[in-house]
């Protein structure tokens, strides 16, 4: 059985003051894992140390075998891309085959898709035969089409694979088991400064569940131990003050000379040692008390952070009217090379919570372009919030500059929300220019959200998230009052949060949407 053991690793970037890993162990074992956990953690670098692309400071990293690393990244031609294609083995060129790549597509590499050339690389890494996959975030931006070959071709992979994945669903239908990787400082009180390591059984989903389970279970057991322990620290003071009061009656200071009788009570409550029963009963509850705190630092408390926003509405009354049209893009003068786009039409209510979907290509940008230009004069722009797919860097420096201009309360629930995003208020510290675009995407939903919306309007806006912000994300749309409007591949996040479906099928140069279901 394959075995791949990592002990003691050390880990530290040459500009950080602190280790990232710090005598770090975990072992893997055949079949697919999948690793999750927040940005940062160290997800890709520890695939990267896995892989050989970065050395551990201290530590070993024990693997009999090949291994191969697909970053995120496509941009670079596989240097086996050709020879695989054309290989005489059969357990070659199926990979090719599976994942629908052509010798038309070779022919023209730089101007595919991100998914085409996901699909290359991936096929290419297969036709290796490597004992040891790594993937790295390979279903990033790709539909659910694509999304579904290459997990069909990584199903018929019969060596070890590990993929960093937020893809609920892709991790699932994939992985035997979870690694999630956290800092023990913001995931534990009293937590090392370093990352750590929890490993479940299953899928992502069934991972997410057992973590969340396990936290509420440490809060409460803690919060048990704690109030058990106050209790018994009530019963020692009051067994001091029982004390002090029994050394006053057993004291013969204030006693009269000549009384006799109660100078020979006092010496007989002595001698018989009732005195000392409450001091013995003290220390008993003082030593159960201290065996109570012990067990209760022994927890490992889970840290419980605030989740969620809430949008102030401008029109909850207010109904959104889309009318039917035929949209048409492309600048062929004799029609060709145009695509038409057909728009049903459609009401968006006060209550309503719309997911679009469809292939890449098949024009939900295109009609949310649409919906956006149908209620722009029945809305102010201020109570109309679009999160686009992509934010260029003249929009990011927009962003960045309208966040540095708001004033100290503003900043304040800007940066609240942040963090109920999963976000920690350094992200915004320091050069703010090199924020993340998943920090990015969370900026623009938390300044939006300070002045009353009528309508959200987002176009993936997982994208570039880890989990831990898709989740705090999905739990404060799901309690969002205001109408909403979601393009997204994640079919879990849409379940959370919507209650229509619209699909948007295209058939060569014409694509309908589709009331799915509602």
């Amino acid at each position: 059985m394959a075995l791949l053991q990592i002990s003691n690793l050390s880990f530290s970037y040459p500009n950080s003051q602190v280790s990232l890993f710090e005598n770090f162990s975990l072992q893997f074992q055949e079949n697919w894992t999948v690793i999750a956990g927040s940005n940062g953690c160290g997800k890709s670098t520890l695939l990267n140390l896995i892989g050989g692309n970065l050395t551990p400071d201290d530590g070993k990293i024990i693997f009999n075998g090949k291994i191969l690393y697909c970053p995120q990244e496509t941009q670079e031609i596989p240097e086996n891309l050709y020879t695989s294609f054309w290989s005489d083995e059969n357990d070659v060129r199926k990979f090719f085959s599976l994942l629908h790549i052509t010798e038309e597509m070779l022919e023209r590499y730089e101007t595919l898709s991100g998914g085409e050339k996901k699909r290359i690389q991936i096929a290419c890494a297969l036709a290796e035969k490597p004992a040891l996959l790594l993937l790295d975030e390979p279903t990033n931006h790709l539909d659910k089409t694509t999304v579904r070959l290459i997990l069909d071709a990584l199903l018929t992979f019969d060596g070890m694979g590990i993929i960093v994945s937020h893809d609920r669903y892709f991790a699932d239908s994939l992985c035997s088991k979870t690694v999630y990787l956290f800092n023990e400082s913001k995931a534990f009180a009293g937590g090392r400064n370093c990352i750590a390591a929890e490993v479940y059984p299953g899928g992502l989903t069934q991972a997410l569940e057992f973590r969340q389970k396990n936290a509420e279970r440490s809060r409460t057991e803690w919060s048990r131990l704690n109030s058990k322990a106050s209790a018994e620290k009530q019963r020692s003071q009051k067994l001091s003050e029982e004390i002090d009061c029994k050394k006053g009656s057993l004291s013969k200071k204030n006693v009269d000379a000549k009384d006799h009788d109660a100078k020979l009570k006092i010496d007989k409550l002595r001698v018989s040692g009732a005195d000392r029963t409450t001091a013995d009963l003290k220390a008993h509850v003082e030593n159960q008390m201290e065996r109570t705190l012990q067990n209760r630092d022994a927890v490992k408390k889970s840290l419980k952070r605030k989740e969620g926003f809430s949008v102030t509405g401008a029109d909850f009354t207010k109904t959104f009217y889309i009318e039917e049209k035929d949209i048409t893009v492309g600048s062929a003068e004799d029609g060709s090379g145009t695509y038409t786009l057909h728009v049903p039409q459609l009401e968006i209510k006060a209550d309503s919570k719309i997911a679009v979907t469809g292939q890449n290509g098949a024009g939900k940008t295109l009609f949310i372009n649409y919906v956006i230009s149908a209620v722009k004069d029945s809305v102010q722009t201020a109570q109309l919030m679009y999160l686009p797919q992509e934010i260029s860097e003249a929009e990011k420096l927009e962003i960045l500059t309208e966040y540095q201009e708001l004033n100290k309360e503003e900043k304040g629930e800007v940066l609240s929300t942040l963090f109920r995003l999963g976000s920690e208020p350094e992200s915004l510290q320091g050069d703010i220019n090199a924020v993340s675009p998943g920090e990015l995407r969370k900026l623009m939903i938390s300044m939006a959200i300070l002045n009353p919306l009528s309508l959200l309007i987002l176009d993936e806006p997982t994208n570039h998230m880890d989990i831990t912000s898709v989740l705090a994300l999905e739990e404060a749309l799901s309690q969002i009052n205001c109408p909403l409007v979601v393009i997204s591949h994640d079919d879990a996040f849409l379940s959370k949060i919507t209650n229509q479906h619209l699909e948007i099928i295209r058939e060569g140069c014409k694509g309908t949407v589709m009331v799915a279901h509602q």
